[in-house]
């Protein structure tokens, strides 16, 4: 075998090697980054996605923010935040600026905020966490009614409060 192509075998070999060196260091990698998030947000290894709050916003055509957008959007007073949840959870604790808005309540609820709230209106809806969907079935009543910014916070309460998110308590947003 000539030289060039016993170099060029090699060459490859090499980087095959490389390859598979950092694809086992990627996949260690996202093991250990799984393992050290809060149990409410790690990713299961198996699962029905089929019914994943996520999944099913993007199935209905909400968008949804993470905790980064939903920290911005606290601090915007032009931005509209909806706790889907009861009102006895929403007193016990809720985003900083949030209204109550459960569900079955949401018909008389939208209209004690009519005078201020307009159909460009960026809002953002929540509820429990991942496991709850209200969230997700208040943001699709929204859009129905006409809203066109609406966004879903899947993450909800529980991740806005394991990550150490500020909380207001009571009646009052």
């Amino acid at each position: 075998m000539p030289e060039s192509a016993a170099n060029s075998r090699g060459e490859c070999l090499w980087l095959a090697g490389k390859c598979a060196a950092l694809l086992v260091l990627a996949t260690a990698l996202g093991f250990a980054a799984n393992a050290l998030r809060p149990v409410a947000t790690r990713l299961p290894w198996i699962g029905d996605w089929e019914h994943h709050v996520e999944n099913l916003a993007f199935r209905q055509g909400v968008p949804v923010a993470f905790l980064a957008t939903v920290r911005e959007r606290v601090n915007d007073p032009a931005a509209a935040i909806f706790d889907a949840r009861t009102p006895e959870q929403y007193a016990a604790g809720h985003l900083p600026g949030a209204r109550n808005v459960p569900v079955a309540e949401a018909d008389r609820r939208l209209g004690d905020f009519a005078a201020w709230l307009k159909p460009t209106t960026s809002i953002l809806t929540y509820c429990g966490g991942a496991d709850c969907d209200d969230a997700l079935e208040l943001a699709v009543k929204l859009r129905g009614y006409g809203f066109d910014n609406v966004t879903l916070y899947p993450g909800g309460y529980a991740e806005w409060t394991e990550y150490e998110g500020a909380v207001h308590a009571g009646d009052a947003p």
